[in-house]
């Protein structure tokens, strides 16, 4: 073997750090000697390689080949002294790496080279702390063998911090940061590792055994961090929700720890929030149905959004008994996913992309089923919801005029209700778009009214047409007990004839109710008792029977 690959120097340089690796090549062999930490980190058949630059191409990222290509190829060609570049390379992890390669030519005393010697930091693991909080990098997790020790992992994020940093500035989001994550400290063990995993989320390796133990420790650590108090002495309620996963059980790698970590707490983030959630196969299966779920919605949107249908439920004369008109309400059967609710797959398409396609295709199918009814049965009144984000996304004004247009439409018969389930953060924008919209005859609902965010509020400064009274104040009306429901409903009711608003009770379930109700002066009923939701052929059955009954 070469001498140029045993010697002292060699060894050296090999173990001087964990980030560098480094290599030399006999090129008049075109064998190559690679350091053990490089053999490991990338997944190197040995120390000893032939031919090594057509394997080490095969690492590299395909964007970044040319750029290596073209400055090795300098090099090797005599146009350049030292090959001097950065890329990503794929580690034995499947995962890129960003590396600083530097190497040079040494050559005889003719001038053939004879050596190719290089090293290669890695970039990613220059930083072993976390600038901004002190706390070790996830990088060091490469040196923890999972496999061999015991433990509990756990992984908590802030809750809503975005809003935070929306309603606070960055500046405070930092020192947010830096404060919460002294307090980590504060409390872990001394054998315990900290470290900054991203953003507002932090990963804690403990050596707990105990579940219950581990809940209590993180029940007691959130109890001490739901007030932050600032530097400038302004006190920030926070809450805190964790994902945890018992290692070796559960998991005997880092890349396994960490998967299930993620899906531990986005589990507890959309459903347990402000809780520690274990990971379990429940959890597992309902990652793997958000991943199906999120890709057949995908497809559907590809495919001309194949799988998308509108149901329509009813809205009641109370006076006549007659169907006035309806509220378009999405369905949707993927082809893989065929059982999933709109609260499951709406909320998918918000998280994941998707929503504002869909919500352009029901303002589209909403305005063209009006159309093609109002020969038959006359200008039923048909509505559709729009999320917040929606109003204020800026294409939706000119894609419902669009629209219209296109289908030669009726404003007036058109229903746009503001489903009320989100924080409006701009009501002033909000307001002249309903202006605008009810200066062309459309007419606006606020949907769900009574609950969530500040209905009343609202009444101030947005201008409408029509207020749906949410239906669990109505459901059990006619059951006894419920005597505040009925003062409630009269009073919200009473309140629309005084602003001079027309209203649409839900949540009829019964002749009870609609009995009770109908007596309250409202404008339109809707509710189980006059019909489900159902599709175009049964909604126009509905409609036929009406028209025979007339």
């Amino acid at each position: 073997m070469s001498d140029i690959f045993n010697n002292e120097l060699f060894e050296a340089f090999a173990e001087a750090s964990d980030n560098v690796y480094i290599y030399v090549c006999d090129m008049r062999t075109n064998v190559s000697r690679w350091s053990k930490a490089s053999v490991e980190y990338f997944g190197l058949e040995g120390e000893y390689i032939e031919d090594a630059g057509a394997m080490w191409e095969q690492h590299i990222h395909p964007d970044d080949r040319d750029v290596y290509n073209e400055d090795i190829g300098g090099v090797f060609s005599g146009a350049k002294s030292r090959h001097e570049c950065q890329y990503r390379a794929m580690n034995c992890y499947g995962e890129y790496v960003w590396l600083e390669c530097k190497g040079s030519i040494i050559k005889d005393k003719d001038g053939n080279p004879i050596i190719f010697a290089g090293l290669m930091t890695r970039l990613d693991g220059q930083n072993k702390f976390d600038s901004l909080t002190g706390l070790l990098t996830t990088h060091e997790l490469h040196h923890y063998d999972f496999s061999m020790k015991k433990g509990i992992a756990l992984l908590m994020g802030i809750d809503g911090f975005r809003k935070v940093v929306s309603n606070y500035g960055y500046n405070l989001g930092d020192e947010l940061l830096v404060t919460f994550s002294k307090k980590i400290k504060e409390f872990c063990e001394r054998d315990w590792r900290v470290f900054r995993f991203s953003g507002d989320e932090f990963l804690i390796i403990t050596s707990l055994v105990d579940k219950d133990e581990a809940e209590r420790l993180y029940k007691k650590f959130c109890g001490e961090v739901d007030t932050i108090e600032m530097a400038d002495g302004q006190r920030i309620g926070i809450s805190v929700s964790g994902g945890a996963v018992m290692f070796p059980q559960d998991a005997d790698s880092r890349e396994l720890l960490i998967n299930k970590l993620e899906h531990s707490l986005e589990y507890a983030k959309n459903h347990y929030r402000g809780e520690l959630v274990f990971f379990s196969e429940e959890i597992a299966e309902k990652h793997r149905r958000g991943l199906t779920l999120r890709e057949d919605l995908r497809n559907s949107i590809r495919n001309g959004f194949s799988g998308f249908e509108l149901f329509f439920q009813p809205f009641v004369n109370p006076d006549a008994h007659m169907i006035a008109g309806c509220e378009c309400l999405l369905r949707w059967k993927g082809e893989k996913i065929t059982d999933s609710y709109p609260m499951e797959f709406i909320k998918v398409l918000e998280d994941y992309g998707g929503i504002r396609e869909v919500g352009f295709w029901v303002m589209e199918q909403a305005i063209k089923q009006q159309v093609a009814w109002r020969e038959k049965y006359g200008d039923l009144q048909v509505s559709f919801n729009v999320s917040y984000q929606q109003f204020m996304d800026e294409d939706f004004e000119d894609k419902l005029i669009s629209y219209i247009e296109k289908y030669k439409g009726s404003p007036s018969s058109m229903i746009i209700e503001l489903t009320e389930s989100c924080q409006v953060d701009k009501p002033q924008e909000l307001s002249s778009m309903f202006d605008r919209l009810r200066s062309r005859g459309f007419k606006i609902a606020l949907d769900d009214f009574g609950t969530a965010y500040a209905s009343l509020e609202m009444l101030k400064c947005l201008h409408v047409d029509y207020i749906k009274v949410e239906h669990s104040f109505v459901r059990e009306l006619s059951e006894p007990g419920h005597d505040i429901d009925y003062v409630i409903i009269d009073n919200l009711l009473d309140m629309c004839r005084r602003l001079g608003y027309d209203s649409i009770v839900e949540g009829v379930e019964n002749g009870k109710v609609a009995d009770i109700v109908g007596e309250m002066d409202v404008t339109l009923l809707q509710g189980y008792y006059y019909s489900r939701p159902v599709c175009q052929k049964e909604f126009e059955k509905l409609l036929d029977a009406d028209k025979i009954k007339s």
